[in-house]
């Protein structure tokens, strides 16, 4: 089954009061740290990456880097654009069965090894939607199969992923954090 993985990086960061994503976190841009612990990742583990953004700099970042940009001129649209934007740039032309690991970049402390850990035992459950979990909160990355596109193609507004994966706690596999700050995203500014 084939699996993209989709970095959505096109928010306004609203309750930041600034742009989150090239924020210096202990020294770099904030959303370079998904991007650095995809690269720790096993060769072939994801057979395409996009990013949906609506920032030049990523764009130009990410295109060197491999991944197929798609631009969200519309961000104020909501997440649900950039998972509209993003499914139909993902369209397997060949029809190959199809699944879609969302991600996003403001989770600084997330690790390449739990990211490898949530797609194998994914995998291994044979569930149709897997995510990662801390004692009982749903984090990010989420996967999703194909058989989950239309609903997702539906959410409308700043709705997410998780309102299908609510739907579908029987098709649900979670991939248990030791450490729940591997799934804090920055949404405020430290002060």
């Amino acid at each position: 089954m084939k699996l993209t993985l989709i970095l959505l990086a096109a928010g306004d960061s609203r309750r930041f009061d600034g742009n989150k994503l090239f924020t210096p976190f202990h020294g770099k841009p904030m959303y370079q740290y998904i991007v650095e612990e995809v690269e720790k990742l096993p060769d072939g583990l994801f057979d395409d990456k996009i990013v949906v953004t609506q920032y030049p700099e990523i764009m130009e970042d990410l295109e060197k880097r491999g991944y197929v940009v798609v631009e969200n001129v519309q961000s104020s649209r909501g997440i649900s654009h950039s998972i509209h934007l993003a499914l139909e740039a993902a369209a397997s032309p060949d029809g190959e069965e199809a699944s879609y690991c969302f991600a996003v970049c403001d989770q600084p402390y997330l690790k390449a090894a739990t990211i490898e850990g949530l797609i194998e035992g994914w995998r291994n459950s044979k569930r149709g939607i897997g995510c990662l979990c801390n004692m009982g909160e749903f984090g990010n990355p989420a996967i999703f199969s194909e058989s989950y596109r239309n609903e997702l193609l539906a959410l409308e507004g700043d709705v997410g992923g998780k309102r299908v994966l609510r739907r579908h706690i029987d098709d649900l596999y979670l991939h248990e954090v030791d450490d729940g700050l591997e799934l804090v995203d920055i949404d405020v500014r430290p002060v």
